[in-house]
């Protein structure tokens, strides 16, 4: 770790000061959109300017940084656009302003002046060449015209020699640019702002290794630098180790930038993620990335929630929802963890049993979230205690189906299956498990099977249970509570006791779905859809309510040019400047012969809303006495 005290305020974006002292040589800096990540890195720039390092020789010298902002190859366009750009690059780089060129360059975190580096450095050209030649097979040189520096390509396989700024892709440019200062050993540290811009994920990929080559401690390797990835990109997001993780800062909308802490870990929490790190591949590393991640327990959970989404037309992605599969119950509980600790506000969908055993049910335990709610519930403070209580009935009420006799066809099941269990006590939750899910599907089969002082147990535990699952639904974990996922499928037999051959039933089922429109979706998957609905913070586009603020205020400047005398029949309401109503019938159409005006103002009109916009025509009507407050589409 690099010891560097960093403090730094955005006022205009989070109340409070950022505070970190240890740092990764790569550190990754992520968050969505608008979440304050290019102004963080401007005043990362000038705190790390701020601190010292050794030189060798007893004194301590400026740590040089190198900021390149998501606009650094401005003046590398591959054309100028009149108005819109007028690059001074054109000629090429005057030789006599190449000072100039370098310090404005570093001022503004732009890239044109790594080739004067190049010029200037022959071993970083060697690389760079190397590079250009074995990967890409493509040449770079550097020709002076003029007086004036003007880099030229050429591809080896036909020897066609052709200007970088003009007709080189922005892909070459990017890793060209990027990879000269990351070799230029003036610089000990480096933001990359957005390093992913033009770059196919195969040379994301390459770029990073060349990053991990060059990184360390600078201030005990002189030749090593400390890196800040500023970035959008799963591919760049680097985790081989818990401290990887550690030295990720997650930017959000309103408040502070967070990260994880030492000691908010405990142990088991750093062996199931040393455990998960090798399977962390870009889908999980969403994570990072969305401002409400869902997680779900595996893929087919995933894959199916997701395709049920799309099918009912729920837009999760305007939320900034990604459904996350996780690998399992333990693995939800450590991700909820994680999101906690980086206050991202995550939901977790997960089985009926992490509700009576495993660590999501430990995590909740001691959020005190989760316990306000219990409390709020009825359910006490103690939420293993509410939780073991509801166990405990069931146990008993296993014993009492077990002992009675019966002739329905489903207790008779559940009396074989128990029967099975009971003298195993490694089998203790399995009873448990196996009396609810029968309670949940048979609760008056199983109750005139009661002893009539047991009956009221079948209603006590259903209720319990309700409290339980809304408690947790509170604090955003969401539970099937009619067992697992595959209890809710439509398209196979499923023996609710014993499911077998999963990957099976996953294919067959999803199949199914793919077959069905949103109609057919919404009146099958009944029981299902309702738990999702709740689960995905969904955020609907209202075309509606915009529309009708535009066709209300129309409306007025309407009936104000008809007072005016301005209007009088249908032409001169087409031609008035003030209606404009050749912009607005981008909206609407006026409906023929609906138009009528009386010499005392009074009048009334019927306009129809173009398909367009809302999917299907609708008619408005207006007249003299309609008001923002009456209208109505």
């Amino acid at each position: 770790m690099i010891n560097i005290p960093i403090k730094i305020s955005l006022p205009e974006i989070w109340q409070g000061e950022f505070e970190k002292n240890e740092w990764n040589p790569i550190n990754f800096i992520v968050g969505a959109n608008g979440t304050g990540k290019s102004l963080f890195s401007e005043k990362l720039k000038e705190h790390l300017q701020s601190n010292a390092i050794s030189n060798g020789m007893n004194e301590k010298l400026p740590l040089r940084i190198r900021l390149l902002t998501a606009e650094r190859l401005s003046g590398l366009e591959k054309a100028n656009s009149g108005y819109f750009s007028n690059s001074n690059f054109t000629d090429g780089l005057n030789i006599s302003q190449f000072n100039y060129f370098k310090n404005e360059g570093e001022r503004f975190g732009l890239s044109a002046s790594a080739f004067v580096i190049l010029k200037e450095r022959l071993d970083i050209r060697i690389k760079i060449e190397a590079l250009l030649s074995d990967i890409f097979n493509k040449t770079i040189r550097l020709v002076e015209e003029g007086g004036y520096l003007k880099p030229k390509m050429q591809n080896i396989a036909n020897g066609q020699e052709y200007t970088l700024k003009e007709q080189e892709c922005h892909g070459l440019k990017e890793i060209i640019t990027l990879l000269t200062f990351l070799y230029d050993d003036e610089y000990q540290c480096i933001i990359f702002d957005e390093p992913e811009l033009h770059l196919h994920p195969q040379f994301q990929s390459f770029f990073l290794n060349e990053i991990r080559k060059q990184s360390g401690n600078p201030i005990t390797d002189s030749s090593k630098k400390l890196i800040f990835i500023i970035t959008h990109s799963p591919y760049f997001v680097d985790l081989h180790s818990i401290d990887d993780l550690k030295n990720i800062i997650v930017c959000h909308n309103d408040r502070m930038p967070t990260y994880i802490k030492d000691g908010t870990l405990d142990s088991q929490d750093e062996y199931i993620l040393t455990r998960f790190l090798p399977r962390f591949n870009t889908h999980h590393k969403q994570f990072f990335f969305s401002p409400n991640p869902v997680f779900v327990e595996g893929y087919t959970d995933q894959q199916i929630i997701t395709l049920l989404l799309e099918k009912i037309e729920l837009n999760i992605s305007a939320a900034g929802t990604s459904i996350i599969d996780v690998g399992g119950k333990d693995e939800l509980a450590v991700f909820l963890k994680l999101s906690k600790i980086l206050d991202i506000k995550c939901r977790i969908i997960s089985d009926y049993d992490a509700v009576f055993r495993g660590k999501l049910r430990e995590v909740m335990q001691v959020d005190k979230e989760t316990v306000s709610n219990f409390q709020q519930n009825g359910l006490g403070i103690n939420i293993a205690n509410s939780i073991g209580e509801l166990e405990q009935k069931l146990k008993v009420l296993a014993d009492n189906i077990i002992k009675n006799t019966s002739s329905n066809h489903n207790v008779i099941t559940l009396q074989n299956h128990l029967l099975l269990l009971i003298n195993n006590p490694e089998k203790r939750y399995e009873i448990i498990y196996s009396v609810f899910l029968a309670l949940i599907r048979f609760k008056d089969d199983i109750k005139d099977n009661t002893d009539d002082d047991k009956k009221n147990l079948v209603d006590y535990i259903e209720a319990r249970f309700e409290k339980i699952c809304e408690s947790f639904e509170k604090s955003n974990c969401f539970i099937f509570k009619h067992g697992e996922l595959e209890h809710y499928f439509k398209n196979s037999h499923i023996d609710y006791l014993n499911i077998t051959n999963k990957d099976t039933l996953f294919h067959a089922e999803r199949n199914y779905i793919f077959g069905l429109d949103k109609k057919n979706i919404e009146n099958i998957y009944t029981d299902l859809l309702p738990i999702l609905k709740k689960s995905i913070p969904n955020i609907e586009i209202d075309m509606l309510k915009h529309l009708r603020h535009v066709v209300v205020e129309w409306i007025q400047t309407v009936q104000s040019a008809i007072s005016r005398g301005e209007v009088k029949d249908i032409s001169s309401l087409k031609n008035n400047a003030r209606v404009n109503y050749k912009q607005y019938s981008q909206l609407f159409e006026y409906i023929e012969d609906s138009f009528f005006l009386k010499d005392d103002g009074v009048f009334n009109c019927k306009i129809k809303i173009k398909p367009s916009l809302m999917g299907i025509e609708k008619e408005i009507y207006f007249d003299h006495t309609t008001t923002p407050q009456n209208f109505k589409f």
